[in-house]
């Protein structure tokens, strides 16, 4: 992966652990868990991290016209699961305000 591109992978990662945002998705899944639709608000947000990084780097590739290599992929796994407890703790802190 590019160096660019891993720094961005980082940044979209940094914003969608923005304080805000976490919370707004929380009320939302909050009201999902009431109505039986979810299980887990926590897993609910990792996911919806998760799927927000992973939509801006295929956004970035398309852009781009390339494809994601298996390299680039296992790489961004990589990046991923190193801050995954920094995703988890995060996530930890907005859903039990």
């Amino acid at each position: 992966m590019e160096p660019a591109l891993r720094g961005s992978v980082e940044k979209i990662i940094d914003i969608a652990l923005d304080e805000e945002s976490l919370r707004k998705k929380c009320e939302m899944f909050r009201f999902y868990r009431e109505e039986g639709i979810i299980s887990s608000v926590e897993s609910a947000l990792f996911g919806s991290v998760w799927m927000s990084v992973v939509t801006a780097l295929v956004d970035v590739k398309t852009r781009a016209r390339q494809e994601m290599s298996g390299s680039e992929m296992e790489e961004f796994r990589r990046i991923f699961a190193s801050r995954a407890l920094e995703i988890r703790s995060r996530i930890n802190e907005i859903a039990n305000l």
